[in-house]
């Protein structure tokens, strides 16, 4: 079905109005000029049928000689405004293949000082409007493709930092996530990744509550030396040519903040139009990314003693067993056990077995690296997996978890309560396994030793046999880089 509006039918035509004005004002100088003729210049021939026929004509004709040099020279420079609209029409169609010289074919050669030169520059400025629009709707569109792509917050958090640091030249930068309690680094570039820089209290940086509290995106050049800029940023001693602060903004919240390190230039009209409608795109999707991390984390989280669960920590342990087979890296499964367990629970009653398990995995959690892994395997049972950690490595590291969860006892009922463990190890590629559950059952028969044992030791699984840690010639620190 047409939806396009019935060209010609029902419509006035303005030429043909302008025609007929035409016609009949020479009409009227024809009929005019004869008594004009017999009073003024006294022509006693004013009134004779063929003077008055003559003048007539002669109206008629030049009537129609103004419409023609008002078609030659009026409508040709419409005709010329209207080749631009539609050349603007077919583009706008065409969006995909826009391109940049496109504005350069769409404007008009502005040259005359009337109504038609103010008609030509009104329509420059207006496809100089429409051109800026398609860039932006552009650039949301290439990010909105981009991220299409990307289900993981680090992902996305990466693509957003690209695509708004590039529509500055920005040199280096950050984008953090959460709110204006507490945010956390979730991508950068150009910056040295330190530990310090992973969460942030924007209260603590005077800049950035500002630009947070405001939404308005500022720029900082350098000034006095930089004084301001060890107080009031997370970044140290880096020292670009001014720090740009790109607030995102979601529901007028808060919900992320881009920190861009560029030249000291001020942002032109465009680069202001681009970076407010990326974070304008950005914001929301930030914030459903984070959204989406936390339920999916709440989903993997063991409720009890915040550690992962079995499904995801077994999830996790595989993805870290395929790297380690493909790239020939070693990595240890331990299966650790709280020794006599079901006493506490028996003795001092559930709660007091839920203090002990939560002190356990808080213990593992403080001894082993961020890229490590540990689960509650089940009941009284952890799961750890050491990334690049040897068979020694790794006997180092439990060892000494058994030790401070040896050291550290809780109080209860006014008693004081130890809690020791036995753990078993097993290292790929020591252990020949073809796949994860192959490495965790040889961990398993480890702990089984350990307890065959007498408990609170750990012991190694070295592929021929059980060894205990005292058998084992290591040192006692975790060589792991």
């Amino acid at each position: 079905m047409n939806n396009a509006p019935n060209e010609g039918v029902g419509k006035r035509s303005v030429i043909r109005n302008l025609l007929i004005s035409m016609l009949a004002f020479g009409l009227t100088v024809g009929l005019i000029f004869p008594p004009f003729a017999r009073v003024v210049l006294q022509m006693e021939r004013a009134y004779s049928p063929l003077f008055i026929i003559m003048c007539v004509i002669a109206g008629l004709i030049v009537g129609f000689a103004n419409y023609m040099l008002f078609n030659m020279v009026v409508t040709r420079e419409l005709s010329i405004i209207q080749g631009g609209m539609d050349h603007i029409n077919q583009n706008i169609s065409e969006i995909e293949v826009m391109t940049s010289n496109c504005l350069e074919e769409c404007t008009l050669d502005v040259n005359s000082a009337d109504i038609i030169g103010d008609i030509s520059q009104s329509f420059n400025n207006m496809a100089f409007e429409i051109f800026g629009r398609l860039e932006l709707e552009g650039e949301t569109r290439q990010l909105n493709a981009e991220l299409m792509h990307h289900v993981e917050l680090e992902d996305v958090a990466n693509t957003m930092l690209k695509r708004i640091a590039e529509s500055v030249n920005a040199k280096a930068g950050a984008l953090y996530g959460g709110s204006t309690e507490e945010m956390r680094l979730y991508a950068l570039f150009g910056i040295d990744d330190d530990k310090s820089l992973i969460t942030m209290n924007p209260a603590s940086f005077g800049p950035i509550e500002k630009t947070l509290k405001s939404g308005k995106v500022e720029k900082y050049a350098q000034k006095n030396g930089w004084e301001w800029f060890s107080q009031t940023t997370p970044f140290g001693s880096f020292k670009p040519g001014a720090i740009l602060l790109v607030p995102l903004m979601s529901k007028k919240k808060a919900v992320g903040l881009v920190i861009l390190a560029c030249d000291n230039q001020a942002l032109d009209e465009k680069q202001k139009k681009t970076i407010h409608a990326l974070r304008s795109f950005a914001a929301p999707y930030l914030d459903n990314s984070i959204l989406h991390k936390r339920i999916s984390d709440l989903a993997a989280i063991d409720e009890l003693t915040g550690i992962l669960n079995r499904r995801f920590g077994m999830r996790r342990l595989k993805e870290e067993f395929s790297r380690a087979t493909r790239h020939g890296a070693p990595i240890s499964a331990v299966m650790l056990d709280i020794d006599h367990f079901k006493d506490f629970n028996d003795t001092f009653g559930h709660n007091a077995g839920d203090v002990v398990l939560k002190m356990v995995a808080e213990t593992i959690q403080e001894n082993i690296r961020m890229e490590d892994m540990a689960c509650r395997y089940g009941g009284e049972e952890f799961l750890v997996g050491l990334t690049g950690a040897g068979m020694n490595d790794g006997a180092v590291i439990i060892e000494r978890i058994r030790r401070a969860i040896e050291s550290n006892f809780i109080t209860w009922g006014g008693k004081q309560l130890q809690v020791t463990i036995s753990a078993g190890i097993a290292t790929f590629p020591v252990v020949r396994a073809s796949v994860c559950e192959e490495l965790i059952t040889a961990a398993d028969e480890a702990l089984y030793g350990a307890k065959g044992f007498g408990r609170n030791q750990i012991t190694v699984n070295d592929g021929t046999g059980l060894l205990k840690f005292s058998e084992l010639k290591i040192g006692k620190t975790d060589k792991r880089k």
